[in-house]
């Protein structure tokens, strides 16, 4: 039922800001486009929120957000190119981006960063009867770990490679979350990692049906990524989040914030309404879900990989949040 009603949450909020964003191009408004990842997940979820809000209180703007099959990778290029104006990513895409390293083949340029959103947990779950407790059993497995060329494969190419399993340890099973979800439910797989927001009604949903477990990671090991993956943050999961989930009562996990990034050629004005709209109804962003109410004021300047636009900076601070 939770997940349906996300699902209603998520088309309602993209109607809304169709039918607000229609009637302020009728106005001749600014079109911008918002790139988000899989039509009815989380991003798609929070952009139509910050759309809305920005197509609500600025008659001059007409934001509309729009799916991405890649997502972190696609947004980030599509912006770079000039194609969008708007994006979500993972931090790790973001700043490899930005330096040009694998899997990008050269530094993106046009890129800057608006708003540090939520995170996500790398969630590292296999089903019950395959044996899988640690990282060493992951060997000789098919683990699906996202689609080609987008931000859970270059994600899982360095984390599991600093966890101690090559890419040549196991087999890949290249999908999106939701299909990949599909195919442990029909025993194609044996597990799963993909970065996705906290207490996610979809892995609810599928404990319904499939017993799962929390692959284990030394504590010494993820500690020693932390240190040297700059993106990486360990949090604490408690079993509360998912009660049927085979896992101890409180396990640490890896953490990625997921951010808001811009186009540079968006003008300084344009990027200063933006953040000012957003940062003065972020209550509303707050409402949709229990995912979105670490976004807030203070935590939307934390933990940016890349430099802000000049147009939100203006911003930030002008409110305080930023020296």
């Amino acid at each position: 039922m939770g997940y349906r009603k996300n699902i209603l949450v998520v088309l309602s909020l993209a109607l809304i800001t169709v039918m607000t964003g229609g009637a302020a191009i009728a106005g001749a408004a600014q079109h911008i486009t918002f790139g988000t990842a899989s039509p009815t997940g989380g991003w798609m979820m929070l952009a139509s929120s910050v759309s809305k809000i920005i197509n609500e209180n600025l008659p001059a703007y007409s934001v509309t957000p729009v799916p991405s099959p890649r997502g972190s990778m696609e947004n980030i290029e599509t912006i770079a190119s000039g194609e969008r104006e708007l994006g979500l990513t993972m931090s790790n895409i973001a700043l490899l981006g930005i330096k040009g390293e694998e899997p990008f083949k050269a530094p993106l340029k046009g890129v800057q960063g608006w708003f540090s959103a939520h995170y996500g947990y790398w969630y590292l779950l296999a089903r019950a009867d395959s044996g899988i407790k640690t990282i060493d059993d992951l060997k000789g497995k098919r683990i699906a770990i996202g689609n080609p060329g987008d931000g859970d494969e270059a994600f899982n190419k360095e984390v599991l490679s600093a966890l101690g399993l090559e890419w040549k340890d196991f087999t890949q099973e290249y999908s999106g979350f939701s299909d990949a979800l599909n195919l442990i439910k029909q025993n194609q797989i044996d597990a799963v990692a993909y970065v996705a927001a906290p207490r996610l009604p979809s892995i609810t949903e599928l404990l319904t049906t499939k017993d799962m477990v929390l692959v284990q990671v030394d504590p010494g090991k993820m500690k020693a990524a932390e240190e040297n993956i700059p993106y990486l943050v360990i949090r604490t999961m408690p079993r509360s989040d998912f009660p049927a989930l085979d896992m101890p009562e409180e396990a640490p996990v890896f953490s990625i914030n997921h951010i808001a990034i811009c186009a540079e050629s968006l003008d300084e004005d344009t990027m200063y309404n933006l953040t000012k709209a957003l940062i003065e109804n972020i209550d509303q962003v707050q409402e949709i879900s229990k995912t979105f109410t670490v976004v807030t004021p203070e935590n939307a300047v934390k933990g940016m990989p890349i430099p802000f636009h000049p147009g939100a900076l203006k911003y930030y601070r002008e409110a305080g949040l930023l020296k």
